[in-house]
Parts: structure tokens; sequence; C-alpha cells
């Protein structure tokens, strides 16, 4: 159409294809660690033998694994696609470093809990994990939410 201009989209800013894919991903991996955590936490039958696992908590957890690979490649490709392009606008970087620092530690703690031999590490360890997982949703909302709070480096 003539005289009408579409402004350019912010290079940073995901399609909402993209983002409603990061949603449902980030979505899964949350809720899987929630249902994994309240299976293993509240859960558990006694039989004649002690406390056992509900039968579901590996299933869960199975899924978070999951979701937790699928997060590692959406995770790569928001670094290439948003958060490059975001950091050089000076676009949400104290929200973004934030919550960018607790996927890495989310991240190296979940490798650990599939590695460490010890116990007592693994019980410490896997605190440390779900914790953190379990608050995720907080700086990210802050992080989507915002617009506006903070200008960017440029704009000062």
């Amino acid at each position: 159409m003539r005289g009408v201009s579409i402004p350019p989209q912010d290079p940073a800013r995901p399609r909402p294809s993209l983002r409603l894919t990061s949603y449902c991903v980030g979505l899964g991996l949350w809720l899987t660690g929630v249902l994994w955590l309240v299976f293993h936490s509240f859960l558990q039958r006694q039989t004649d033998f002690g406390l056992h696992p509900h039968p579901f908590e590996f299933w869960w957890r199975a899924a978070h694994g999951l979701f937790g690979f699928i997060s590692l490649w959406a995770a790569g490709f928001f670094w290439g696609t948003h958060i490059l392009g975001a950091w050089k606008s000076g676009h949400h970087r104290a929200t973004g470093s934030v919550l960018f620092g607790l996927l890495v530690w989310l991240s190296g703690t979940g490798y650990l809990l599939y590695y460490l031999g010890s116990e007592r590490l693994l019980t410490t360890v896997a605190l440390l994990h779900w914790s953190v997982g379990l608050l995720l949703p907080i700086p990210f909302l802050i992080h989507r939410f915002a617009a506006g709070v903070v200008r960017p480096v440029n704009q000062r």
C-alpha cells in the first residue's frame, strides 16, 4: 500500500512462532521438574521393604531430561537469534544476564545429577538444582515483561 510504512521488527525480538516454541519448551521443562519433585518428595510408597519411589517418578525425570536436552538446543538457537542482538542493542541486559546465568547454572547442575557418584554430593546438587529451577519463572517473567523499565544503553 502506498503511504503506509511498516516499522521494521526489532531483530533481537523473536518471531511469535519462535517465542511460542520457547514458551512450550520452558513450560514443559519446568512442569516436568515440578512433577518429578512432587512425586519424589511427597508420593513415595510405603511397602514391607521400606519407602519406594512412585512408579511415575522415573517417567517425570525422563521427560524432564528430554525437555532439558531440547532446551539446550533452544538456548543455542536463542544465543544466535536473540541474545547477541539484544546485547548489542542494550535491551534488558541485566535481566537477560541473570536469566542466562541461571540457565547455565541449571544446565551444569543438571549434568552433575547424572554423573556424581557420592550420595551426599548428589543430594546437595539436587537441592541446588531444583530450588533454582522452581523459582526460575520469576526472573523469566521479570525479563519478559520489563519493557520500558530499563532504557537501552545506546539511548542513555
